[in-house]
């Protein structure tokens, strides 16, 4: 109680004084003189633009707390966009896929790719397809844009396959317009090339290259790339440059094509070749 009462001592000024303002607005507002009704107008006219004014002024608060609401709905609308343009190109991607199997004349099995490697001179995919799906060792891996590469391992539910860019697979081909051979390989630094053509051979720009019958691995017909160059001179043969068909770095999906080498074709062409050695 003490402690209350010297508070309050402290504060006798302020208290009187506040008593003193509030008994002076009574007596203002309860006076009907011309003048005092005068200087009430504008008192209440200068406490409305003062509120009007602090009305105004942004609840600093309130505005976090919506900016933080806004940019959580901004990051979910993002996100399902993604995941709606995602979807939508997946789509793209299967129709394009279910064509060509219409079109097809071999059996085929879809596979997506789960693993890859683009810069070592040996590259290769891995496709979530394997032996429980019928893939075997030598079968060929197409998209609908043409040519991937071939199986050279498998498990139950996986596979690798070669692709065009690496070094060891080498394919049998020809050019569609002139039908001219030769055999397509990767040179390790970011080129596909189409050697054995003689320098006399009618390869131009732009000329379509597909898998020849000359080929045991693949069937013929399926498209590779076209013509980059025309070719440069390497002694006899002319060294031609293609472009492939196959986006490598932007690949997600595959085919493939139940088809495998002819045995009796191979053996007879190795026996063949041991006698002429």
């Amino acid at each position: 109680m003490k402690t209350l009462l010297s508070y309050l001592g402290n504060l006798k000024e302020y208290l009187i004084f506040s008593a003193l303002i509030l008994i002076s607005l009574i007596l203002i507002f309860q006076n009907d003189n011309v003048q005092i009704r005068f200087i009430r107008v504008i008192a209440v006219n200068v406490i409305g633009v003062v509120q009007s004014g602090f009305s105004i002024i942004p609840n600093v608060f309130e505005l976090e707390r919506e900016n933080k609401t806004l940019r959580e709905t901004n990051i979910n609308l993002s996100n399902e966009l993604s995941l709606l343009k995602e979807a939508k190109l997946e789509n793209m991607r299967i129709n394009q896929m279910l064509e060509f199997r219409q079109r097809t004349n071999y059996a085929v099995v879809t596979g997506k790719i789960v693993g890859k490697s683009l810069i070592q001179t040996r590259n290769n995919i891995t496709i979530n397809i394997g032996e429980n799906d019928s893939v075997k060792i030598g079968m060929p891996v197409i998209t609908d844009k043409g040519l991937v590469g071939k199986i050279v391992a498998t498990s139950a539910s996986y596979s690798i396959a070669q692709i065009l860019l690496n070094k060891d697979l080498k394919v049998s081909a020809k050019d569609q317009r002139s039908r001219v051979d030769g055999i397509i390989s990767w040179d390790g630094e970011g080129k596909i090339r189409m050697k054995n053509v003689s320098k006399s051979s009618d390869v131009i720009i732009g000329d379509i290259i597909i898998t020849s019958e000359y080929s045991n691995s693949f069937p013929a017909g399926i498209p590779i790339g076209y013509v980059t160059t025309d070719g440069t001179l390497d002694n006899l043969f002319k060294n031609i440059e293609l472009e492939c068909f196959v986006n490598f770095q932007t690949l997600e999906e595959v085919f493939v094509l139940k088809y495998l080498s002819d045995d009796d074709r191979k053996n007879l062409e190795k026996k063949f070749n041991e006698k002429s050695k």
